[in-house]
């Protein structure tokens, strides 16, 4: 009866009692959260994930892309400072962000509750997994999310001009650093937008007035991102052609997994799902969160009794707000199930076939950004509710000041303790590593020739362990791109069953070559690709090129140990 009574007190009028936290406190916080997950990784070295490979160097965009901004930017810096450098101020920046925005952006409450709805957005298993793998992209628009949702609701509350361009700006932010994570913030903007809408038909001029802010943010919004949207819908570009070649296999190659007791949904209601967690490439942040489905059951809890608050207080900016982050996490949690599950199979292979641009999320489980970002709203809402019922209590008993503190202490730490298996580095599962000597003595023979050509990397995989990363999973893209200093030709096949290779001629001819062997003509064949120098890295199935020493008009310059570079004498 005293959680129900405390429910109905406005929310409002709590926000207006809590929200005095000075805005440094959210500083502070991002910052220990950042420094408790990254801190091991100031040490010297490069961060390696498996879309990450270790970064020498950020080089400048060649092509018109979406991500084209922040790649000058990043290059920029990796000009300045080294791609080391660069590459961790990348990760340590979108950590701080995310946790910063994420206080931020929390509807209500004061330092507690936008402490713990931060704690779920950034310490939680998507994040974990994504780090792993090394899509460091996709994590930096996912820490924009709360930017752009805290800016879409003061548009929907006030939706002046100004305020309308506020919201495109972090609209259009969003889609640089990840289309996939744009995709996401519209389903989110769209759901809640719907539910305002709904709420705003008693007014005509409220109504009239939400949809003229709306329509200057979408415009707004298309304008700053046309320079990628507009060749993605004529089929034009890099973007286009990436989403064209993503086929059905794709679709099923990265679907949502089950956890092997409770199944699909609960392991994707704990934003568990991701499809490498299936690979044994890393560990499962289960392994450090014994008994995780009672604690994502206390933290769904808390979301619950946050939810119920905000429709009992039938607040008219709240209600519609929490009823549309809901609809849009019922939407993404059914895409995220995808073709895992025959309920949903069947709607978003529809989805897939007849909308390209779906095609590019690719992997079902990025989905999971909007549940942890609607977790992460509604459990401030919770936190609020369950302080304020705990003061009134105290105010009527004596001496339970104990019970305030401890379910203070409790609502920071449960959101940690689920994603504890993030702190610390990964709980040192992802270190910096240095690249061997060898590698650098081949990059300066390269450069002193002052016509290079192309130069071949072998062992010829895209995915391949690499001795030196120290990573748990040390199955990394091959880093030779953004190591040598000059043009490199790698492998673009993932080997994954179901994914047609890339089809280039360059491609094409040294697959041929590697599976002829040494009978392949490897000298002819690829002077005709313009490929003038072999690295072969002593790493996974290297023995099996060893026939190069014998091919003719192909001379070993040196061997390094780590590497040895060849020279194709037809090339001049």
């Amino acid at each position: 009866m005293a959680l129900a009574s405390a429910a109905r007190v406005p929310l409002q009028r709590r926000m207006s009692e809590l929200n005095f936290t000075p805005l440094s406190g959210g500083f502070l916080w991002a910052a220990f959260i950042t420094l408790i997950v990254a801190g091991p990784w100031l040490v010297p070295g490069y961060l390696f994930g498996t879309d990450w490979p270790g970064p020498r160097r950020f080089d400048f965009p060649t092509d018109l892309n979406s991500t084209a901004p922040v790649e000058v930017l990043v290059a920029v810096a990796s000009t300045l400072i080294g791609g080391a450098a660069t590459g961790k101020l990348f990760v340590f920046g979108f950590l701080f962000a995310g946790c910063a925005l994420a206080y931020r952006a929390a509807p209500v409450g004061g330092f507690i509750a936008r402490a713990a709805a931060s704690a779920v957005f950034i310490v939680n298993p998507f994040v974990y997994g994504r780090l792993h793998y090394g899509q460091m992209f996709v994590l930096a628009g996912y820490a924009v999310l709360p930017w752009a949702v805290h800016r879409f609701r003061r548009l929907l509350i006030d939706p002046r001009p100004l305020i309308a361009v506020g919201a495109a700006a972090a609209m259009t932010l969003v889609g640089i650093l990840s289309v996939h994570m744009f995709l996401v913030a519209i389903l989110v903007v769209g759901a809640v937008a719907s539910a305002y809408e709904v709420g705003a038909l008693r007014d005509v001029r409220q109504f009239r007035s939400v949809n003229s802010g709306l329509a200057i943010t979408a415009a707004t919004t298309f304008v700053a991102s046309s320079y990628w949207i507009v060749p993605v819908l004529l089929s034009r570009g890099v973007q286009a052609n990436q989403i064209a070649g993503i086929g059905s296999g794709d679709l099923n190659a990265f679907a949502a997994v089950s956890d092997r007791q409770l199944g699909l949904v609960p392991n994707l209601l704990g934003l568990y799902g991701f499809w490498a967690e299936a690979s044994g490439r890393f560990i499962s942040m289960k392994a450090f969160v014994p008994g995780w489905p009672a604690v994502l059951g206390v933290l769904l809890a808390l979301c619950a009794i946050g939810g119920a608050a905000a429709f009992r207080n039938r607040d008219q900016h709240l209600a519609p707000w929490v009823a549309g982050l809901i609809a849009a996490a019922a939407v993404a949690l059914i895409l995220e199930m995808g073709v895992s599950n025959p309920l949903t199979a069947g709607l978003v292979e529809w989805i897939d076939a007849h909308i390209p641009v779906y095609r590019g999320m690719r992997d079902a489980g990025k989905w999971a950004a909007l549940l942890a970002l609607v977790y992460s709203q509604l459990a401030a809402l919770g936190a609020v509710v369950l302080l304020d019922w705990l003061r009134k209590i105290g105010s009527e008993r004596a001496q339970s000041g104990w019970l305030i503190s401890i379910s203070t202490a409790l609502l920071l730490a449960v959101p940690l303790y689920y994603g504890n298996g993030l702190l610390y580095g990964a709980h040192a599962d992802i270190k910096p590593s240095q690249y061997p000597a060898g590698w650098y003595s081949a990059d300066q023979i390269l450069v002193s020739d002052g016509h290079p050509g192309l130069t071949l990397f072998l062992p010829w995989h895209e995915y391949m362990s690499m001795s030196f990363v120290r990573n748990q999973n040390s199955v990394v893209a091959s880093p030779a791109p953004t190591f040598f200093s000059t043009p490199v030709l790698v492998s673009a096949d993932p080997e994954v069953p179901g994914i047609v290779p890339l089809n280039d001629p360059d491609q094409v001819a040294v697959t041929i070559l590697v599976r002829a062997g040494d009978r392949g003509p490897w000298a002819q064949a690829l002077a005709e690709h313009g490929v003038k120098y072999i690295l072969l890295a002593r790493e996974v199935d290297w023995q099996s090129y060893r026939y190069l020493d014998k091919q003719p008009w192909l001379v070993k310059l040196a061997d390094f140990g780590s590497i040895i570079l060849y020279r194709n004498t037809l090339v001049n």
